[in-house]
């Protein structure tokens, strides 16, 4: 049991001074790139998610309004505004 923890001991030794090599240390600028690029996809996907769940949480509170409307007899749809309202120039003045 000494005899192979003693050889894994040496081999790993070896291992750690190969890895300290001037020549061949680090992920160089490849790796940067694409841990750059990377970490953008991410960014990217997570705003395009955050906005579809928004899409998708506006659209059902749209609907359940709709729905307590129809309940009460009230055959209206729901309208958003089409053009916002400036109070500088609004006219209920």
């Amino acid at each position: 049991m000494n005899a192979i923890y003693a050889t894994m001991m040496v081999a790993s030794t070896n291992v750690q001074n190969e890895a300290l090599d001037e020549n061949g240390y680090g992920p160089g600028f490849l790796g940067f790139v694409f841990t750059a690029f990377l970490a953008l996809a991410v960014i990217f996907l997570i705003r395009d998610m955050v906005r579809r769940v928004r899409r998708v949480r506006y659209a059902s509170e749209a609907e359940s309004k709709q729905n307590e409307l129809m309940l009460k007899g009230e055959n209206q749809p729901v309208q958003e505004p089409t053009d916002p309202v400036d109070p500088k120039t609004s006219e209920d003045s």
